[in-house]
């Protein structure tokens, strides 16, 4: 069962994915967690203290979502298209969960304790990726820019994804994602 805390995180991603980091304020949060103003004050003092918690909160539930699905890979090759098709938005997973990373990325242009955070899991994020690329393509001679070119290849796939889905439903950025990964392999 949730914490207080992270009942109170919860509500704020479900703000977020509905109307962006505009539309969150402490009253809304104590509003959709069900608790009074200075119950969420208790926990996070400022807006950027909640703002900041719920982006630890995100990172950590996308790890453990990762961690599961790459429980079920049947080698680094295919951990690599499992992690490439939820960073491009392309799983099937609800759109609001890129929306939410989308809105934290935004933010972190604007503010830095949240751009330190995002730098932080990016380069874990980029350095998971090269490893993976060393592991199942082997004969690559740079998994590290590989794993940078790759990861602003997805980077854009989620944005088109989550913002223009006439243009680039799930199912193209699949392709896509699918196309450059056999690239990776004859490269």
């Amino acid at each position: 069962m949730a914490g207080p805390s992270e009942h109170l995180l919860d509500a704020l991603v479900a703000i977020v994915a509905d109307r962006g980091l505009e539309g969150v304020s402490i009253r809304q949060v104590a509003d959709r967690a069900g608790v009074s103003i200075g119950a969420v004050q208790h926990h996070f003092p400022t807006k950027n203290a909640l703002l900041l918690a719920a982006m630890e909160h995100v990172s950590t539930r996308f790890r453990a979502e990762l961690q599961q699905r790459l429980s079920a890979a049947p080698s680094p090759g295919g951990a690599l298209r499992i992690l490439a098709l939820l960073l491009a938005g392309a799983d099937g997973a609800p759109r609001a969960s890129t929306v939410v990373w989308l809105s934290f990325a935004a933010h972190a242009a604007v503010d830095e304790q949240v751009a330190e955070v995002h730098r932080r899991e990016w380069a874990s994020l980029e350095r998971f990726l090269a490893d993976l690329v060393a592991a199942g393509a082997p004969h690559r001679t740079d998994p590290a820019g590989d794993a940078a070119a790759l990861l602003a290849l997805l980077d854009g796939l989620a944005v088109a994804v989550a913002l223009e889905p006439q243009r680039m439903p799930p199912a193209r950025a699949e392709r896509l994602v699918d196309a450059w990964l056999a690239g990776l392999d004859a490269g």
